[in-house]
């Protein structure tokens, strides 16, 4: 359904819509409705869903051909700021913003989100124990979990491995954590054993899969480099490892655990006003919306 929906379609209702005279929000997907909705003027601002930032991209050019100015996007940043990123462009002239890290569920987690999760489904002791036995925060036990998976994620995107880190549909199986992590030390050190699965989880869609011999040297290759875990990791990735350390670590019972999309309902939900202007991605649109009339975002 949402794969039939094009970039000119989006554009086409923006601007069929003559009684709306505020500025349109480009925003990725659903989710980010309830993450930024909160932070803007509803008098002043709607936010679009494009499905995707290249038809978010799409849209705002064709929305640009067509003269409408009162337009800005948000997007996630992804690999956007890993050196080596043909496409970063210190000066890139479109009001589309990226966001601080990797993706908004990064962002949330560096403004302090997961501690604010952490007070709703554990208690502070058995925080400070988990954190104590283990030597590094709840944040710290996540990263490690998931860096060799996100520079992974990165070896694929460079090197065409052909690689799947999500279902073939919609329902279908997602990707598991704990196939491949040591929750003995809450690590995942086994490159070869993450490897093999996600090679087993990515045949049959289509693509030419490369050896594990060859995936092993594109990721150790790009291990070399010291990437920023805010700029590597996916947010994803860390709502299913917190899953993993709530439930499992924690031995959290608390029934708002249930997946990793309530995780990152769960960041969102706690991800206030005050979080989010201290952000780089506000400061940029603050900075943007001095010029207008009325602000745009402003405290829910």
């Amino acid at each position: 359904m949402e794969s039939n929906i094009t970039a000119e379609r989006i554009a086409n209702a923006i601007c069929q819509d003559t009684s709306f005279n505020g500025h349109i929000i480009l925003i990725e997907g659903k989710k980010d409705l309830k993450t930024y909705k909160k932070f803007t003027s509803p008098s002043e601002a709607k936010l679009v869903v494009t499905f995707g930032k290249h038809k978010m991209r799409d849209a705002y050019s064709i929305l640009t051909s067509r003269n409408y100015d009162k337009k800005l996007g948000i997007r996630d940043a992804d690999f956007l700021r890993i050196p080596g990123n043909a496409k970063f462009s210190e000066n890139y002239v479109d009001h589309i913003f990226p966001t601080d890290g990797h993706d908004a569920e990064i962002m949330m987690i560096e403004a302090g989100s997961l501690n604010s999760i952490l007070n709703i489904v554990s208690d502070e002791e058995k925080v400070s124990s988990f954190i104590k036995s283990n030597r590094r925060s709840i944040e710290n036990i996540i990263f490690d979990l998931i860096r060799p998976l996100g520079y992974l994620r990165l070896a694929n995107k460079r090197h065409d491995l052909g690689l799947s880190f999500k279902p073939a549909n919609p329902d279908g199986n997602k990707l598991r954590l704990d196939r491949f992590v040591c929750r003995n030390e809450w690590k995942t050190s086994d490159l070869e054993k993450m490897i093999n699965y996600v090679i087993e989880y990515s045949k049959n869609r289509g693509n030419q899969v490369a050896s594990r011999a060859a995936t092993l040297a594109a990721l150790e290759q790009e291990m070399s480099i010291n990437h920023p875990d805010s700029e590597l990791l996916n947010g994803h990735d860390a709502s299913e490892a917190f899953l993993l350390v709530a439930k499992q670590g924690l031995s959290s019972k608390n029934k708002l655990l249930q997946d990793a999309n309530c995780i990152e309902d769960l960041l969102s939900s706690c991800f206030d006003w005050l979080k989010f202007s201290r952000t780089s991605l506000y400061a940029e649109l603050n900075r943007w919306q001095r010029r207008l009339a009325h602000p745009i975002f402003v405290p829910g």
